[in-house]
């Protein structure tokens, strides 16, 4: 069964090893036109990420692209918006609610603040899946 490995991780890891390609398919025991493939689309089999990652002294995990680590960041994304959008309605009814001025006002400021607080989350969840690829 095919996986997907990171290619710009195996490149750089090599690239901090000082070996060419060939060095690493060496070390690594499988052909150049492998390792070409992997540092290209990252597409191998679970094999050969394992034999790359133990020529590279790195585990495994720290190759393979995780579906699962991109869903949880998405995750977090999302739900920072859907957060900030219901917290700017349920201040938007209150305030509308309670006379504090026109609907249109609340809605601008607490949209604003529903803004800010899905994209901040959406910043946590891009460093989430950037620290969790590179670690």
């Amino acid at each position: 069964m095919n996986r997907t490995a990171d290619a710009e991780i195996i490149r750089r890891l090599r690239h901090d090893k000082g070996w060419s390609q060939e060095e690493l398919a060496l070390a690594s025991g499988l052909s150049t036109r492998t390792i070409q493939r992997l540092e290209t689309d990252g597409v191998s089999s679970a094999s050969s990420i394992k034999s790359v990652a133990a020529a590279l002294e790195v585990s495994r995990q720290n190759l393979e692209k995780s579906v699962h680590d991109h869903a949880q960041g998405l995750l977090l994304g999302l739900s920072g918006v859907a957060l900030g959008t219901v917290g700017a309605i349920v201040a938007i009814w209150i305030h509308w609610h309670t006379g504090g001025g026109s609907a249109y006002e609340a809605g601008v400021g607490f949209g604003l603040v529903g803004l800010i607080s899905g994209a901040s989350s959406a910043l946590i969840g891009c460093a989430y899946n950037h620290a969790n690829h590179c670690a």
